[in-house]
């Protein structure tokens, strides 16, 4: 019973649990009718049109960017005695040239793929939202 109690907890209080930021970068624009993704892995392509519902358009100005961020070794006295709440952060942005028009980004601590699944989760709530 302990061990199961045990087992409970550490399932429970370990979860990695990082909100999602969505931002409009300031701008008005927030539904788009087609989208280019400048995303080198197929897979990652793939999730992000489902999640856009928007095949992908070379023609289009407006730029898909999907960043994934590890952090490396950090020589911060603080973060090395303290230590850091997240090593990394997936970040999807919609561009045109340099300006950017929306920005989902989910921090993780060890679970990229679980940020990259709460950053498409966002995408498509707010796509919903904006329909």
């Amino acid at each position: 019973m302990l061990k199961l109690l045990f087992s409970l907890f550490l399932l429970v209080g370990c979860k990695e649990e990082f909100p999602t930021y969505v931002s409009s970068c300031g701008t008005e624009k927030t539904h788009f009718d087609c989208l280019h993704y400048a995303v080198l892995d197929s897979q990652d392509k793939q999730k992000l049109e489902k999640a856009f519902g928007l095949k992908e358009d070379n023609t289009c100005l407006y730029r898909v960017e999907l960043t994934k961020y590890y952090v490396g070794h950090c020589n911060n006295f603080v973060v090395k005695s303290v230590g850091s709440d997240f090593n990394g952060y997936i970040r999807i942005e919609i561009k045109k040239g340099f300006k950017c028009y929306y920005k989902v980004q989910s921090d993780f601590k060890d679970d990229a793929v679980a940020a990259f699944d709460r950053v498409l989760n966002s995408l498509k709530m707010d796509r919903n939202e904006t329909n």
